[in-house]
């Protein structure tokens, strides 16, 4: 028979697996993440949790229970961990696990105790899901390679291998003159040879984004409104935003974008609809107000880069300063060798202050 004392045991060991779990998991979404408010509900789940215990009769017996030293699973060991994705994996399970326990022996000394628990275990459930969402929705936006409409298909893959090789993190397929069919075929194709450090996003287009498996889809402000596009969509999915002013970039990112284009920086002649240029400052008051990515695009070239970077844009996006170039990979290397000796030069400057 299972002795209270044990049980007391059980309940000492699965509190603290529970806590230290939703701290490591607190940590992760607040430093790696950036997420205040996500930070904040770990916090209130962890307190809550630990709150439990003034309720528990006998709660004095939970420390003079503890044995540690004699605790068989001390020997057991964790497996190794590979990046911050293990980390979050395994905390998610230890806490989920922890608080089936909390659940199921805590009813053994007060019966409340099992639906406060359960509650709180399909609290952490809903928490997984958000965060692993937007865990894969992490982009690496430094430089957005935008494919050129009027490419034929053969010089359209050849000029993406290319720029592949020469360091583009995300690739947009443009087209503004090809049938459904034909801009399906050619999404299809490049969905398959990209690399998966590449993102892939389809221009306008959700059901050519759905049909090819992108990893999302960039629109306009005249195109879907962003709310219905993410329900047809789905939350694992990203969608960018074209902006052109502060107050649309905060309305994009309130209704649930993942990241924002802003431009025209400068003049640009491969986008004949675009509004007149917006210029870098408008980089800077925007970052300060919103927490997304942002991505600028417009006439950016080598010979402007700098100022674009200084501006605090997170990503470069460009058409003609790739794509429009005789040597497509020269110019890629270029391009992406200029924005990491920029963030070098930034890093070093920040260290030395």
């Amino acid at each position: 028979m299972l002795s209270q004392d044990k049980v007391y045991r059980i309940i000492d060991a699965n509190l603290n697996r529970a806590a230290e779990g939703l701290r490591v998991l607190e940590e992760a979404v607040r430093f790696y993440m950036d997420r205040e408010d996500l930070t904040r509900e770990f916090k209130q789940l962890r307190h809550l949790l630990l709150s439990q215990v003034r309720d528990l009769p006998g709660k004095e017996k939970l420390i003079v229970s503890r044995s540690s030293l004699e605790d068989v699973g001390k020997k057991l060991k964790d497996e190794p961990r590979k990046g911050i994705q293990d980390i979050i994996d395994a905390n998610f399970r230890r806490v989920e696990e922890a608080q089936r326990c909390l659940e199921e022996y805590g009813k053994l000394i007060l019966p409340s105790w099992g639906e406060k628990f359960r509650q709180f275990r399909f609290q952490t459930y809903e928490l997984e899901k958000r965060i692993k969402t937007k865990l894969k929705k992490i982009v690496d936006y430094t430089l957005y390679a935008i494919t050129e409409s009027s490419l034929p298909e053969k010089e359209l893959i050849f000029k993406v291998q290319r720029a592949i090789k020469g360091g583009i993190t995300v690739l947009q397929l443009r087209e503004k003159n090809s049938s459904t069919r034909d801009f399906l075929n050619r999404a299809t194709k490049l969905k398959n040879m990209l690399p998966h450090n590449v993102t892939f996003i389809v221009n306008d287009r959700i059901d050519i984004a759905l049909a090819c498996g992108a990893e999302g889809v960039h629109l306009g402000q005249k195109d879907m409104p962003l709310r219905l596009a993410r329900r047809i969509m789905g939350e694992d999915k990203i969608i960018g935003i074209s902006t052109h002013s502060l107050e649309e970039a905060k309305k994009a990112e309130k209704e649930g974008a993942d990241y924002i284009g802003v431009g025209p920086i400068f003049p640009t002649p491969t986008k004949t609809d675009a509004p007149g240029p917006v210029g870098c400052e408008i980089i800077s008051q925007i970052k300060k107000e919103v927490k997304i990515p942002v991505v600028a695009i417009g006439g950016i070239s080598p010979h402007n880069l700098r100022e674009v970077l200084e501006a605090g844009a997170d990503g470069i996006a460009s058409i003609s300063a790739i794509f429009v170039q005789k040597d497509v990979l020269k110019a890629t290397e270029n391009l992406i060798r200029m924005i990491r000796k920029f963030k070098e030069e930034n890093a070093n400057s920040r260290n030395e202050e």
